[in-house]
């Protein structure tokens, strides 16, 4: 594993957890649309939906989202400590806004003041200092 795909899972995650998210609550849209009680004064036979199905389904997601959450803690950490063997400050620094704070490259060179040309090399020269440990690599 590279330094750069190491760096990268936290944001593959915080991906994931949005669309686990989205699918959540489209989830929940669907089930209050369909099981809202319309008042229409007209007596109705048969009995009320069952929306046992769909409850659990939003359950599960939100399970799931719960555990994605608990991982992306984990890894954060891990991004957080191999950055922080970065020396060069500078390098560290554009590490920290790119795969911590998430931020565009554009971002970036704005934030430290830097030519966006400069802003790459300090990023190349940083993943080539992170160490990762030995077993991610393997």
């Amino acid at each position: 594993m590279t330094a750069k795909e190491y760096l990268m899972r936290a944001w593959e995650i915080e991906r994931r957890i949005e669309r686990k998210i989205a699918e959540r609550e489209a989830l929940r849209a669907r089930m209050l649309s369909v099981h809202s009680p319309q008042i229409t004064g007209m007596p109705r036979g048969g009995k009320g939906r069952d929306w046992t199905d769909t409850v659990a389904a939003v359950i599960d997601e939100t399970d799931a989202i719960n555990a994605e959450i608990r991982e992306l803690c984990r890894v954060k950490a891990q991004v957080r400590e191999a950055i922080d063997t970065v020396e060069d400050a500078r390098e560290r620094e554009v590490l920290e806004l790119r795969y911590r704070s998430y931020l565009r490259w554009e971002e970036i060179a704005v934030q430290m003041g830097y030519d966006i040309r400069w802003v790459y090399r300090l990023h190349g020269e940083g993943l080539c200092h992170v160490k990762i440990p030995k077993e991610e690599n393997e």
